[in-house]
């Protein structure tokens, strides 16, 4: 695999020019590419996939909550006219200054909204009515009553307000349709208001509300941040000029600025300082002033590559996804701190390759496959992340692989000087016992408590909340008497018809808690905007009633009592009309051109979904009962904020555990694909669920929580153990193969990306913003975790399990002879070519697999040479290799002394064989301890390698040669005064005469 690395290497060398020009131009067309994306700035992509999800997806997109400005004008006293003023004032400055940032202001209702108003409800009087209002109509049609109101009639006229009252007077002298307004009060939540002057003021006189609605959403923070400065400018100019009144305003706007200037502060501050700390570190560590530039090119390209990737798969990418995947994307750093470790203690670019390059990938890919089972998480949002991050991890890996050996400069000798960091690196942290119990203690420790770690649902909770904004809040709340809870009732269809249908139903239930302790009260169109079926029959009433009545003397009623009073014949002419009138039902444009009812706040209308909202407000106790008549009703859901973030991220969190066993089954198998052994990958393995286990249940002892954004990042703290873990892996595979141990340099590498991590996302633990706190907590708990677990937990159990073992001259370990294992002693089932016994002595090393297959290739005539070894016979290898001749010689005749020669790498892993820990056999570079054996044997030699020195050993020392190589010229063996006396499958025996 490094060889082709290795092979780019050296090209890219040769043609530098070309090299610079290739990644510039593939830097170019990434950037170009990935710049066409069409970002998705949807929240609604984190809420879990799913036919009901789809429905409230749609209804979350169409209807807009809480995105009102509330203004409260309040005096300590009555003082109707200045409150009136102030927002006269109030008014007419938001007019003039800020009229690109406000879409409407409700609160004032001019004289001719009000003549508006009634005169839609007048002319569509019967839409108004129920059938309680026909019974008050019919007793308001005896004499008496007649008389009583006709007589009312005058009084009012004939008083200071008769000019206002006079036109409604002659239009309806019977007073029937505040019947109909009183439907009207439905569209407000509660009854604690009346108009003076046309504002709605609190019924103690002391409060005057307004509400404003932005032009632009919550999201929009930069341009919002100008709207509420400018805003809270003109509320302080008017505080100061009116002394006895104060003006106060809350909105969801002020909770998303708060939120996006916290998180700017705390973003721009922590990173500053982690930056500059980190440049430092690695300045001050590589010895090279640009080593930080180069570190980030691999990263930096990967991620633009991905998203120009997602472009021609999608063509659109989840903002969201990207947000979080910035900072998954630390860990792409790693790859190249690994490489430069290593490049920085080793010159040998091949070498280099050779060490790293598997490693890598290898780190790479499984954490790809751990992002990819993001696709398996039904969120759009969350499946974006995936593919962004998987893309980008193995892109990054390759790119760290091509780019940073060319780029860094190696030729200089002190940049391997040692520094604190080599000096920590070089502990073995598993020989330090209180280190290695503690890590032993937290792990059982977690088992006890990683399953009461809790999943907070409250989005709340991990919002900025400035006292300033919750003071302003709970005042409102208090004006306008909304102490208890807030729901939506959210009626929909594909028509608006539908939606009113179904909004019609809700509205019904709704009136059965009328007179019950549990609704507080509620916010409704349901009396007002009717579907056209509704209409029909609330027209076919009114006809129906009338029908009834003798319209002719009702007529002459009003003409005998009115005349007395003076007024004519005709004067209710309209009111006559009315009640003969043939009504016709109403589109939705006929109710939205009476511009003051402000039903758009209650319906969203679109060519083929529709939604009518009810607000409702309850007691606390009470919410269960009372939604309880509501689930079941058809094309209706219910919004509460609570529930739904418990519902949804409760699925969310589901969804997350379903991803944790995906993710390590796929691990499971990278690992085992490069492996190969189903020993070395549960080991990998194994420290990623101990780290789990521990961060859980230190999470669980603190009551630290997972909410929504921490619970994503723990994808990448299982990443980055990932990691640590294959690294650590790697080392201890090396040690065990060769017998050096290369421990420093991964965990000096491994350091450097818990520092670096450390700076970038734990610096956050100094955020004053609770989401970013919780991020920091978790990753800082986590990486610390990984690190310990591979440090002390997993080198001591690979030692224990393999090293220690070689050392003892044991078998390492193996499920299959677990036996063995526990009584520290060699078990074998004996085959005739001892199989296992000699394959054990390369099992687990990168060399095994060219170990078994020239054992396997050969054991045939391996069987046939032993047949020439006599008991206790003394033999010496010349060229022994890897010693698995001489290894199978050592089990096959324990009682002979064997040792093999070799001066190539090779015999660092003989010597490190368990078998050659016998006292009867070793292996050596010194060619003259030769001269202490008398058979001697070639397993394979070429022309070049019979010198002079073997030659002379041979013929000084030897009794007896084997040659286990077929076409072989031995005639000097001849000229030696050897005869053959055996030759045949590519064995040669010779003996001295």
């Amino acid at each position: 695999m490094h060889q082709f690395f290795l092979a780019s290497y050296q090209y890219f060398q040769r043609h530098k020019i070309f090299g610079v020009v290739l990644l510039v131009f593939f830097a170019a067309v990434m950037v170009f590419t990935a710049s066409n994306v069409r970002f998705e700035e949807d929240v609604t992509g984190l809420i879990p996939s799913g036919e009901d999800q789809a429905v409230l997806k749609r209804i979350l997109k169409e209807t807009e909550f809480s995105d009102k400005i509330i203004v409260c004008i309040s005096s300590e006293e009555e003082n109707l006219e200045k409150l009136t003023q102030y927002a006269n004032q109030f008014i007419d400055s938001l007019n003039t200054q800020l009229p690109n940032y406000i879409k409407n202001i409700e609160g004032k209702i001019p004289q001719e909204g009000v003549d508006e108003i009634y005169d839609f409800v007048y002319e569509n009087l019967p839409l108004f009515l129920s059938k309680k209002d026909y019974s008050k109509i019919e007793n308001r049609l005896s004499d008496s009553a007649i008389s009583r109101q006709i007589k009312q009639d005058y009084r009012s006229i004939v008083s200071p307000t008769g000019l206002v009252t006079k036109k409604f007077i002659f239009k309806d002298p019977l007073n029937l349709a505040p019947l109909g307004l009183n439907k009207l009060k439905e569209l407000q939540v509660g009854d604690n208001y009346v108009l003076y002057n046309n504002y709605i003021v609190t019924k103690d006189k002391k409060h005057l509300l307004l509400f404003i609605s932005p032009e632009l959403p919550a999201s929009e923070t930069n341009k919002n941040r100008i709207f509420v400065e400018k805003l809270e400018h003109i509320q302080q100019q008017l505080n100061q000029d009116f002394k006895d009144v104060k003006g106060d305003f809350f909105g969801g706007v002020l909770y998303s600025l708060a939120n996006a200037n916290q998180i700017k502060s705390d973003v721009k501050i922590t990173v500053s300082i982690a930056i500059s700390i980190l440049l430092i570190l690695l300045i001050f560590f590589y010895r090279k002033i640009y080593v930080p530039l180069i570190l980030f090119i691999p990263g930096v390209l990967a991620a633009f590559t991905s998203v120009a990737i997602l472009y021609f798969i999608k063509g659109s990418i989840s903002a969201i996804s990207i947000g979080i995947g910035s900072i998954l994307l630390g860990i792409t750093l790693d790859y190249g701190l690994h490489i430069l470790t290593h490049y920085r203690n080793n010159r040998d670019i091949k070498q280099l390759y050779k060490e790293v390059a598997t490693p890598v990938l290898m780190s790479s890919f499984t954490t790809s496959i751990a992002f990819l089972c993001l696709l398996f998480v039904q969120s759009d949002a969350l499946n974006d992340l995936g593919l962004f991050a998987a893309i980008s991890v193995v892109v990054a890996a390759l790119l760290a692989l091509l780019i940073i050996p060319l780029l860094y400069n190696n030729t200089d000798e002190g940049d391997s000087n040692s520094t604190f960091l080599d000096t920590v690196a070089a502990v073995n942290f598993y020989r330090i016992k209180p280190l290695l119990f503690t890590v032993v203690g937290l792990f059982v420790l977690g088992l006890f408590f990683f399953s009461d770690v809790q999943f907070n649902h409250d989005l709340s909770e991990i919002n900025f909340q400035p006292e300033s904004i919750k003071k302003s809040e709970q005042k409102i709340q208090q004006v306008a008497n909304s102490s208890g809870k807030s729901i939506y009732l959210v009626s929909y269809g594909g028509t608006i018809d539908e939606a009113l249908q179904h909004n019609s139903n809700v509205y019904n239930r709704l009136k059965e808690f009328k007179d019950t302790t549990i609704l507080n009260s509620y916010s409704s169109i349901g009396g007002v905007v009717l579907s056209t079926q509704m209409q029909q029959e609330k027209i076919a009433n009114w006809k129906d009633f009338w029908a009834k009545q003798d319209t002719v003397a009702l007529r002459s009623k009003i003409v005998r009592e009115s005349h007395e009073y003076g007024f004519k014949p005709q004067s209710f002419n309209r009111f006559y009309a009315l009640i003969q009138r043939d009504f016709k039902t109403l589109q939705l444009q006929d109710y939205q051109n009476t511009t003051n009812l402000y039903l758009n706040d209650f319906i969203s209308n679109s060519d083929d979904f529709a939604t009518v909202t009810t607000t409702i407000n309850l007691d606390t106790t009470s919410v269960s009962e009372f939604l309880a008549p509501f689930k079941d009703l058809k094309g209706t859901v219910v919004i509460d904020r609570k529930r739904l973030n418990e519902s949804f991220l409760g699925n969310l969190k589901n969804n997350f555990n379903t991803l944790i066993g995906l993710s390590i089954i796929a691990v499971f198998v990278v690992l085992f694909l490069f492996y190969r052994n189903l020993e070395i990958s549960l080991l990998t393995l194994l420290p990623i669920a101990v780290t789990w286990v521990i961060a859980l249940g230190i999470m669980a002892v603190l009551q630290i929580h997972f909410n929504i954004l921490n619970i994503i990042i723990s994808t990448f703290i299982f990443g980055l153990g990932l990691d640590y873990s294959i690294f650590i892996t790697n080392a201890c595979l090396k040690e065990y193969q060769t017998g050096q141990s290369e421990l420093k340099t991964y965990q000096t590498s491994i350091l450097i990306s818990v520092i670096t991590t450390l700076l970038g996302v734990g610096a956050l633990i100094f955020a004053k913003h609770p989401a970013l706190q919780s991020i920091s907590v978790v990753s800082i708990i986590g990486i610390l975790a990984a690190v310990l677990v591979a440090f002390v937990f997993q080198v001591w159990l690979f030692n224990l399990l393999f090293i220690n073992r070689r050392k003892q001259g044991l078998p390492p370990f193996r499920f299959r002879h677990i036996r063995s294992f526990i009584q520290n002693k060699i078990y074998y089932s004996k085959d005739l070519y001892y199989h296992d016994a000699v394959l054990d002595n390369y099992r687990y090393k990168p060399v095994y697999k060219d170990a078994k297959h020239l054992f396997e290739t050969n054991k045939e005539r391996y069987l046939r040479v032993s047949n020439f070894v006599e008991r206790g016979e003394s033999l010496f290898f010349f060229h022994s290799g890897m010693g698995v001749l001489p290894i199978y010689l050592s089990y096959i005749n324990p009682e002979s002394k064997i040792a093999g020669f070799e001066i190539t790498n090779d015999r660092e892993v003989a010597n490190n064989c368990f078998r050659s820990k016998h006292e009867r056999l070793h292996f050596t570079s010194n060619l003259e301890e030769a001269a202490n054996y008398s058979t001697f044997v070639l397993p394979k030699i070429d022309k070049e390698e019979v010198q002079d020195s073997i030659k002379k050993i041979i013929e000084q020392f030897a009794k007896k040669v084997i040659i286990v190589q077929e076409n072989l010229d031995t005639k000097w063996l001849l000229d030696l005064d050897f005869e053959i006396v055996y030759r045949q499958n590519g064995i040669f025996v010779f003996e001295k005469k």
